[in-house]
């Protein structure tokens, strides 16, 4: 996994990466994994349109992480290559824009490169508060929150118990039963005229 992201980015920063609508509509955010590692990347255009700007980071062999159509990165460490890989423009179009500099500390990803979510609020983060609920309700995360892009949940999590495949179907399901958002809940207009 991590080879296939070095590659990716290799590749996008020597030919360029291109997408369909300005900064994080034309970015990607993806997991990428092998048997033994699992890394969350995230890749969108640079200044220039021909190269790019690239980042990942290796989720632990303990942690589940939640990629939920938006840019989920926060603090990366260039120093800690064993646990982030990243394009030198991540750096350097944000300090040369103003958007970071050196003296700030580790560069926050999601918060100088994403727009935030999709759409509306609760677009992403909905369904990443959802998964955590169901991986690790012992942190009770709030669901509801004024900015995603501000970090309310972590990139992962600990699960309170080992997952298994059936665990994954159940997430994949999930349409927050038993919560204040249950989509099947009685008058609950977004579950449509079946309640489903």
């Amino acid at each position: 996994a991590r080879q296939a992201v070095q590659l990716m980015g290799g590749l996008a920063v020597k030919y360029g990466f291109y997408g369909a609508g300005a900064s994080e509509g034309t970015g990607e955010a993806l997991v990428v994994s092998d048997p033994n590692e699992v890394w969350m990347f995230h890749i969108l255009p640079d200044d220039t349109g021909t190269s790019a700007i690239w980042a990942a980071q290796l989720i632990p062999s303990t942690g589940f992480g939640v990629l939920a159509n938006m840019f989920v990165l926060r603090e990366l460490d260039p120093q800690n290559t064993s646990e982030f890989l990243m394009s030198s423009s991540v750096h350097a179009v944000a300090q040369e824009y103003g958007w970071w500099h050196p003296s700030d500390g580790l560069l926050d990803f999601t918060q100088i490169y994403s727009d935030g979510e999709y759409s509306h609020q609760y677009y992403s983060g909905r369904r990443m508060w959802g998964a955590y609920h169901l991986a690790a309700p012992s942190l009770s995360l709030s669901p509801v929150y004024d900015d995603l892009i501000s970090s309310p949940y972590p990139l992962f999590v600990t699960p309170d118990e080992l997952i298994g495949l059936t665990d994954l179907f159940k997430f994949h399901r999930y349409t927050y039963q038993n919560t204040p958002y249950d989509l099947g809940a009685v008058g609950n207009l977004a579950a449509g005229p079946f309640g489903s």
